[in-house]
């Protein structure tokens, strides 16, 4: 099974790939530039052939991709045959914007598609909540000859109050909870306590009695707490919404996370490459079609906003000069572009080591299993 999950996680991240480099491809094409190449991957053709001029190929590792247009470089070739088209470099900014951000935002379209699919089929995991939206304490298991569960309490049992002792409606946290209901328990007679559960939208009183463990010399009900994801269905229409609430969050979530790991420092799995993400998936794919969807949510996501970083050889570093030339009508001189692409280039090696170094570890810590 090992190895097909690792052919998913390839076949998702050649998706997430392709996918962005078709946007790049639609929009030229559309806006009439002049296409040299479109492949999926990099190395050896597997597979290729050409048609109107453009060359389509499948190679061999499927990791990248490439979307190559006419002009790109400084010196562009003559075309074959004497053909006339206009350079990249010499198109109109804004349509040179339009082509670079195409790609981003075709990933920004799928995470959004693939969101949609995702609450459709399987809902929303929602925590179980009280009325007044704090996090429920859930009965999620039961000691050996438990006496909750002998005086009726079952599993998911949502706890209300003990003894009289209200959680549903105080401003503490789950810990804080969980210890008011342990200090409960604690405090309450050895002959039994009042538990108030909510089981299936329904209140129930309950009496737990011969609470008191002479072992332990304390009063024990054998229950374990904590916190329970339930799936919510979601409507069709509703689901647009709750997909496009869903982005900004994973958006603000990364956003977050980067601030962070910049101001205190990064932690093992914060920064993940290519064999974090690989390993993720596989995991992620173990569990279900479910889990595969999210992780391509998140891996469209991440990479249409880790290209939008104003850094060349990025795209987001073209858009930031494109943006210059549109707002000045004035180039930036070549010479600039390419000593910070060199200079971006080396920043993106060096990220890729780091990150590389950081998943080889966190495979061996078992960081990436969840």
């Amino acid at each position: 099974m090992e190895v097909l999950y690792f052919l998913i996680a390839l076949l998702v991240l050649a998706i997430m790939i392709f996918v962005h480099e078709l946007g790049h491809y639609t929009a030229g094409r559309l806006l009439g530039f002049r296409i040299l190449d479109f492949s999926l991957g990099f190395g050896p053709a597997l597979f290729q052939f050409k048609k109107k001029g453009i060359n389509y190929a499948l190679r061999a590792i499927p990791l990248g991709g490439a979307c190559r247009f006419y002009g790109e470089d400084d010196d562009p070739k003559e075309l074959p045959g004497g053909e006339d088209a206009i350079p990249f470099n010499s198109q109109k900014p804004w349509k040179r914007l339009i082509v670079v951000f195409a790609g981003p935002f075709m990933n920004f379209v799928l995470a959004y598609v693939l969101a949609v699919v995702m609450l459709v089929c399987f809902g929303d995991q929602k925590i179980v909540t009280y009325d007044n939206g704090d996090y429920g304490v859930v009965i999620n298991g039961f000691a050996e000859e438990s006496r909750a569960q002998d005086c009726g309490m079952e599993l998911y049992d949502v706890i209300v109050s003990v003894d009289g002792h209200d959680v549903s409606d105080v401003p503490h946290t789950f810990d804080e909870k969980t210890e008011i209901i342990s200090k409960a328990i604690d405090d309450a007679s050895a002959d039994g306590v009042s538990i108030t559960v909510l089981r299936e939208g329904e209140l129930k009183e309950l009496f737990v009695s011969n609470i008191y463990n002479e072992a332990k010399q304390k009063n024990v009900l054998g229950i374990t707490m904590g916190l329970r994801q339930v799936d919510a269905p979601v409507g069709f229409f509703e689901a647009f919404g709750q997909a496009g609430e869903f982005l900004v969050y994973i958006v603000k979530a990364t956003f977050e996370a980067l601030i962070n790991g910049i101001r205190n420092g990064f932690n093992q799995g914060d920064v993940t490459g290519i064999v974090g993400t690989v390993a993720i998936t596989m995991s992620m794919a173990s569990r279900g079609f479910r889990y595969i969807l999210l992780v391509m949510i998140i891996v469209s996501m991440s990479l249409g906003i880790m290209n939008l970083l104003p850094l060349l050889p990025l795209d987001g570093g073209h858009l930031l000069f494109d943006f210059i030339e549109l707002i000045f009508r004035k180039p930036v001189p070549r010479k600039i572009q390419n000593a910070l692409s060199v200079i971006g280039f080396g920043l993106l090696i060096a990220l890729m080591i780091y990150a590389t170094i950081g998943d080889i570890r966190g495979l061996i810590d078992g960081v990436f299993n969840f």
